[in-house]
């Protein structure tokens, strides 16, 4: 007997959580334009989110505050944030290191880390770079660089949604 593959659909579907994104994030994720697995058909996924005031991170899952957060980083806030508030963002790193799972997701890959700075910069990029392992390995949050703002709004999405669905199966 041949087997049919699903059908896309464009029914929605809509998160089972809602995302929270702190106050402070001048070009916050939307989250539009995501699709459920080929084993959901495909779907159109609504994500349903809220602004509140995050001590740790950007991104997080409601009612998890203190168990998930994903820290969004640009390129250019990169280089700002370990150039002028590395004290700041180390605290966070060590907040964010007693969590179940944390991340940062970088809005660049890392050979544009490396080879094209922003301008007005006057970090190095190999201090960049040896943070960013220093920091991995101290605190057990990996640095997630992504080819560009898009997959990074997608990765943070579905990290979000894998804590939750792992979160699930244990109930």
């Amino acid at each position: 007997m041949k087997r049919t593959k699903p059908q896309p659909s464009n029914e929605p579907i809509v998160s089972p959580f809602v995302v929270l994104t702190d106050g402070q994030e001048k070009q916050p994720y939307r989250f539009d334009g995501l699709r459920t697995t080929s084993r959901l058909c495909h779907r159109p996924i609504v994500v349903r989110w809220e602004w509140a005031h995050l001590k740790t991170g950007d991104y997080t899952i409601k009612g998890c505050e203190h168990l998930v957060t994903i820290e969004r980083k640009s390129l250019d806030d990169l280089y700002n944030t370990l150039g002028q508030h590395r004290d700041r963002f180390e605290r966070e790193h060590q907040r964010m290191a007693g969590m179940d799972f944390a991340a940062v997701v970088i809005e660049a890959p890392w050979y544009r880390i490396l080879q094209h700075p922003p301008e007005r910069s006057k970090l190095r990029p190999k201090s960049v770079y040896g943070t960013g392992l220093a920091w991995m390995q101290r605190y057990g949050v990996p640095w997630l660089a992504m080819e560009d703002r898009r997959l990074a709004e997608v990765t943070t999405f579905r990290l979000l949604e894998r804590y939750w669905s792992d979160m699930w199966k244990g109930h």
